[in-house]
């Protein structure tokens, strides 16, 4: 059974989260706190599998609790943001936090929201009781001097951090197009292309249907459209195609639509990182570049928060290296002859 602690000076969000995770046999309430110093506390004294936390409290706020708890008795914790605060959310995950998920309103207290959330819950109750054997693939020799377009990015859970461990370590001369896919919950897309931006050095806007694609520039999809390489691509330029199409594995954006397309248009001039996420979203995708002549990295489970969508594409043939997140970075700056 998975023990959660409550982190929320909201006493109507500490009752509401408890009654939605007690009807669920995988979870009992561990305890609850009403602000940061009396999270560290408990986390102490009942040890949880898992804290839900708050961002703003008094005495200490959830991201100051946050890097207190990793530095002392670290824990799975997931991040309660709103739109408003989202911002301060993706600070939480540079603190430590695993993943961050938008606190629940009046507008979106649905039976499909809480399965989402609950299910994210059990997966990051995880990372603390994984096997230390995780399993590893040897990264097969990188192919260098490749004619390559653009470089497509995909990520859901966990991956806000993987992708800009990742960007950062592209650095500002990278020569291609970044096009990126990440998971996100709605609303907080222009805070999560805004702190990308401020945390990797890189120009990184939302993309926009249509626009060429500039070298260097980090394109984020936005929330509730498919992010795709557009047909009208042509030898020297890529643009930018976004879609209402329906979802796909119930995502909109989803990661297979970019990963295809790129397969589709560029063929062997494409470029792929597949990283940390629940599911197997973006695992066809790297198959079909691998198929086109296309190059496919996928992170390795030792460094996943969650190995689902990676470690499907390796399953299925879609891996053409398996590397850690460390090595992600350079391994493309070498790719691309700098």
């Amino acid at each position: 059974m998975i023990r959660v602690l409550i982190v929320d000076d909201s006493v109507i969000i500490r009752k509401l989260l408890a009654g939605i995770l007690e009807k669920d046999s995988r979870f009992e309430i561990a305890g609850f706190a009403a602000n940061g110093l009396e999270a560290q506390r408990q986390n102490k004294a009942l040890d949880p599998d898992i804290i839900v936390m708050d961002i703003y409290m008094p005495l200490l706020d959830g991201i100051e609790a946050t890097r207190c708890i990793m530095r002392e008795k670290p824990v799975p914790i997931v991040i309660f943001s709103t739109e408003d605060t989202a911002r301060m959310g993706y600070t939480a995950l540079e603190a430590g936090a695993l993943d961050m998920a938008r606190k629940p309103d009046s507008t979106m207290q649905s039976e499909n929201y809480f399965k989402i959330f609950k299910d994210r819950l059990a997966v990051l109750a995880q990372k603390n009781r994984k096997a230390e054997n995780a399993s590893q693939v040897t990264p097969v020799t990188v192919k260098t001097g490749g004619n390559w377009q653009a470089l497509l990015i995909g990520a859901s859970t966990g991956g806000p951090v993987a992708v800009q461990k990742v960007l950062v370590g592209l650095k500002k001369d990278f020569p291609l197009p970044i096009l990126v896919t990440q998971h996100i919950d709605g609303n907080f897309d222009a805070q999560y292309a805004s702190w990308l931006a401020e945390t990797t050095g890189l120009p990184v806007s939302l993309a926009e249907n249509g626009i060429p694609l500039q070298p260097g520039h980090v394109y984020v999809a936005p929330a509730n459209k498919h992010l795709r390489i557009s047909p009208q691509t042509d030898s020297k330029t890529v643009y930018a195609a976004l879609t209402d199409d329906p979802p796909v594995h119930f995502l909109r954006p989803a990661v297979d639509p970019l990963f295809e397309s790129g397969a589709e248009i560029l063929k062997d001039r494409c470029l792929a990182v597949l990283l940390t996420g629940m599911g197997n979203d973006g695992a066809a995708g790297c198959k079909k570049i691998v198929d086109a002549g296309g190059y496919t990295i996928c992170q390795d489970e030792r460094s996943c928060v969650v190995y689902g969508m990676p470690g499907a594409a390796v399953s299925m043939g879609g891996a053409s290296s398996v590397l850690s997140l460390g090595d992600i970075g350079f391994t493309l700056r070498k790719m691309a002859g700098i």
